[in-house]
């Protein structure tokens, strides 16, 4: 019983997750949004799930000079993983 719950808590914060790095990337589309404090929030609650792969990336020279940001799509499929598996 306590197990079902702590799961349900879990995939929520998963998807609560997945929800802000997609408003994050939609608003990085979004000319002179950089710097307001909606991005800023959005920022703050977000780079520190894309941070740990982009440190990794850099440091294997992954993505250099490519137009996706490849630290969103590993998050994404890191979160997607561990909510299969839960």
């Amino acid at each position: 019983m306590i197990t079902a719950y702590i799961r349900y808590i879990a995939l929520s914060l998963i998807e609560l997750i997945s929800l802000l790095l997609f408003v994050r990337a939609i608003l990085s589309w979004i000319p002179g949004i950089h710097g307001t404090k909606v991005y800023n929030f959005f920022y703050m609650l977000t780079e520190p799930f894309l941070m740990p792969y982009r440190m990794l990336f850099d440091k294997l020279g992954i993505g250099r000079g490519f137009f996706l940001d490849l630290s969103f799509l590993a998050t994404l499929l890191t979160l997607q993983l561990i909510a299969a598996i839960l």
